[in-house]
C-alpha cells in the first residue's frame, strides 16, 4: 500500500499556482512535521510546523492563502490512519487522542517511526517521497528515510554463498554527467575489504 511521507511545494507564491507551477521549491515532511525550503541559490532552511491550522496560517511559513494549507492536516491524517491499518498498537494510540481535527499533529515522529519502519520492512506499505534532481531538492530527505526505514543487515537472513559473496539492496539508480550510471546500495552481508568486481556475486533482495 503506497503511503505518502512528503508533499511538494511547487512555489511559495500562491499566484504561481494559477498561471502554471514553476517546478518544486520545497517539501512538507508529514512524519517529522517540518517544512523544507530551498532558496534560489540552493541553500536549505528547515522549519517545524505548528500543531494547528490557524497557527500554520499565522506562522508565515506559507502565505495564508497558499493552496497547500488546507491539504496539510488531511494528508497527515491519511498517513497516520493508513499506518494504523497495520498496527493495532498504533491504532490504539490514535484512538486515545482528543477528537479534534488537529489532534494528529501532536503525534511525534519518534512515536511514528517504529511502526512506519516495521510496516516498511514487512512490505506492508510502500513509502512515497517527492523531490527533484534539479538542485537536489528532496535528495537529503530520501537518503534520511532510506537509512531510517530500509531493512538493516540484522533484519535480513543471509544465505550461504561463496567466501566473497556480497549481499546488497539496490534501492536507487541515477545518472550523473561526470560519473555515469550510479547505483545506490545498502550492504547486508560480505567482507568490507576490497574485492575485484569480477569476483563478487551480487544478491539483490
Amino acid at each position: 500500500m503506497p503511503v505518502v511521507l512528503t508533499l511538494p511545494i511547487a512555489s511559495f507564491d500562491p499566484q504561481d499556482y494559477s498561471r502554471g507551477e514553476p517546478g518544486i521549491q520545497g517539501i512538507v515532511d508529514l512524519v517529522k512535521w517540518e517544512l523544507w525550503r530551498w532558496s534560489l541559490d540552493g541553500s536549505l532552511s528547515r522549519h517545524t510546523l505548528p500543531t494547528n491550522e490557524e497557527e500554520i496560517r499565522e506562522s508565515q511559513l506559507l502565505p495564508a492563502t497558499h493552496p497547500l494549507i488546507p491539504h496539510l492536516i488531511p494528508a497527515r491524517t491519511t498517513l497516520l490512519e493508513g499506518l494504523a491499518m497495520f498496527s493495532s498498537e498504533f491504532m490504539e494510540h490514535l484512538l486515545e487522542l482528543p477528537s479534534h481535527p488537529s489532534a494528529y499533529l501532536s503525534v511525534t515522529a519518534s512515536t511514528i517511526f517504529p511502526f512506519l519502519r516495521a510496516a516498511t520492512v514487512k512490505s506492508d506499505i510502500l513509502p512515497v517521497l517527492c523531490g527533484s534532481a534539479i538542485k537536489h531538492i528532496g535528495t537529503e530527505t530520501i537518503m534520511d528515510y532510506a537509512g531510517e526505514l530500509l531493512a538493516s543487515p540484522l533484519d535480513v537472513s543471509h544465505g550461504t554463498g561463496s567466501q566473497n559473496a556480497v549481499g546488497l539492496l539496490a534501492w536507487r539508480v541515477s545518472w550523473d554527467k561526470r560519473r555515469g550510471w550510479m547505483t545506490f546500495v545498502r550492504v547486508y552481508s560480505g567482507s568490507s575489504c576490497y574485492i575485484p568486481l569480477r569476483d563478487i556475486e551480487l544478491t539483490f533482495y
